[in-house]
């Protein structure tokens, strides 16, 4: 291990960061942990996932009425086959191109297109003020927070998956370390308190572009395929990022990469966690991808390590990202396998009964853990589910319900979509969060104006489903790269895309006769009115 475990922490940080101390850093959102249950409740049904039953609306009703019509429009030309196949050559185009005509920062007329038809639907903004406004926007429609990422794309030299970087100099190398923190070091800057930093830039020169974490240079990748510690400027960096975050008390996802890389970069995570991971709540955030075939079985050795060494283990679980590129033998077979594995992985943690964890007191458990009890032993744990795929939000809300309502432990849960994609799953977490509260305020009201205790307030809170936007920014030309996959996933996605452009046709048709039967009712009503006073003259 390259971290010893200790309350100290190295002294490497630069002279222009301040770095805050991690006292600051306290509980983030709700009380839920493997130790905390809630009362038994006469009742133990858990809510229904998809329309609010306070409203009948449908989950899409939440939208304003121009970001619905946009959604529609955008997601209608992303769900057409004939126009992805005109319009993906173009956008590779300007993804990869070093003309200055076809840099749509520097090129204004290409600038006011993209941003029209792509860029705004897809990502936050260009700077701090568009950033903060879109953000703002987002909460304002009842999302618990966002995960927040930097488009903006790391350019060395010698910096492919499997290339050589033996030739690139020690400054080279770190110009791009210190380049990768800065961009993030920015991004902090826009978070809230419980909002996500995505710790995911990428390497301009990698093929495929799609490495995460050696997008911090040459040195690092070097490190990273050769199993090696991180180099001292990307340690020192890693901790400034999550001493600040813990200071914002906002947290960190590490993204995952590929095979190849992965190995060392969840060995880097671990020790990074038995620093920062030690609290109530998880700091840092590994990412799972459930179509690998080893991902259960690593999951398990991670608990293991967690309760063992008494520390948190946040898991950002998807189904995966590398498919294109991984080894096959690596993969499930099958989607259903995989969808079979992502449930399985988050019922499993759920309910506290991942296979292959032993429940008895582990005799290495720290003194403090002993006096809070038995249920300690269980190793903790916090799980955030980043799909679209509605069956595996339903399923683990249900359960997580069930079992709040119970009195049952379970652990934090909490559920993102991508910026411009999903957004009827969206919606229908934030109706859920709309009806726990109404519920909440109906209860208070029937009790005779009686103080709301505060074990119900905890209950109100824990079953309000936690739902982030996933959103990066950057601009025009520094996102390319992102909108390019972007459109490249709804084109690999036409059925799933196709669905979604239906539910905004539903709503929009339901708009309009909603409102024509308003203003029918309006007029019969002034009518009968007329009627009526001619009667009384």
């Amino acid at each position: 291990m390259f971290l010893r475990r200790s309350s100290r922490f190295p002294s490497l940080t630069p002279r222009r960061y301040h770095i805050p101390s991690l006292r600051h850093y306290s509980s983030i959102t709700s009380t839920i942990s493997p130790q905390n249950g809630f009362p038994h409740t006469p009742t133990p049904t858990p809510p229904p996932f998809s329309t609010s039953p306070t409203s009948e609306l449908p989950p899409l009703s939440i939208m304003p009425l121009p970001l619905l019509l946009k959604s529609y429009l955008i997601t209608s030309i992303l769900a057409s086959p004939k126009i992805i196949k005109f319009f993906l050559p173009l956008l590779n185009k300007l993804a990869n191109s070093s003309s200055t005509i076809l840099n749509p920062d520097r090129n204004p007329v290409l600038h006011m297109i993209v941003r029209k038809f792509i860029y705004d639907h897809f990502i936050a903004g260009e700077n701090a003020t568009q950033v903060r406004a879109r953000v703002k926007e987002m909460k304002g429609l009842g999302f618990s927070g966002v995960i927040l990422g930097y488009a903006r794309e790391v350019n060395v030299s010698g910096g492919e998956v499997g290339g050589d970087v033996s030739g690139v100099s020690k400054e080279v190398g770190e110009r791009a370390i210190r380049e990768w923190r800065d961009g993030l070091m920015s991004t902090l800057s826009l978070l809230q308190p419980g909002d996500f930093l995505s710790l995911n830039p990428k390497n301009k020169s990698a093929k495929p572009p799609t490495p995460r974490f050696s997008g911090a240079g040459p040195l690092v990748l070097h490190a990273l395929q050769n199993g090696l510690p991180p180099p001292p400027l990307l340690l020192q960096s890693m901790h400034i990022l999550l001493r600040t975050a813990a200071s914002q008390s906002a947290r960190i996802w590490l993204d995952a990469e590929q095979q190849d890389l992965q190995h060392t970069i969840e060995s880097w995570t671990i020790d990074l966690m038995r620093i920062y991971n030690t609290g109530s709540q998880a700091l840092l955030y590994t990412t799972m991808q459930a179509y690998l075939r080893s991902t259960p079985s690593n999951i398990l050795r991670c608990l293991k390590l967690a309760q063992k060494e008494n520390w948190v283990l946040g898991i950002k679980l998807v189904r995966g990202a590398y498919i294109a590129t991984e080894k096959r033998e690596l993969i499930w077979g099958s989607i259903e396998e995989t969808h079979e594995a992502y449930n399985g992985i988050a019922a499993g943690l759920l309910s506290l009964s991942y296979p292959g964890i032993d429940v008895e007191k582990n005799t290495a458990m720290t003194e403090k853990t002993e006096e809070m009890g038995k249920e300690n032993a269980y190793p903790r744990a916090e799980l955030f589910l980043a799909t679209h795929n509605e069956e595996s939000i339903k399923k683990a809300y249900t359960l997580q319900s069930s079992r709040i309502l119970s009195g049952k432990p379970t652990i934090e849960l909490a559920f993102g979509q991508l910026q411009g994609m999903a957004d009827e799953i969206s919606c229908s977490l934030l109706q859920l969060r709309r009806k726990e509260s109404q519920d909440s305020n109906s209860t208070s009201s029937a009790s005779k104006g009686l103080v709301k205790s505060e074990e119900e307030s905890r209950l109100t809170q824990a079953l309000k489903p936690k739902a982030y936007k996933c959103m990066v920014w950057g601009s025009t030309q520094q996102c390319l790269q992102f909108l390019l996959r972007r459109v490249k996933e709804n084109g690999d996605a036409l059925g799933r895309t196709g669905y979604w452009v239906e539910g905004f046709k539903r709503e929009i048709w339901r708009r309009v006769r909603s409102s024509s039967g308003i203003k029918r009712r309006r007029v019969l009503e002034s009518a009968n009115g007329g009627m009526a006073r001619k009667r009384v003259l």
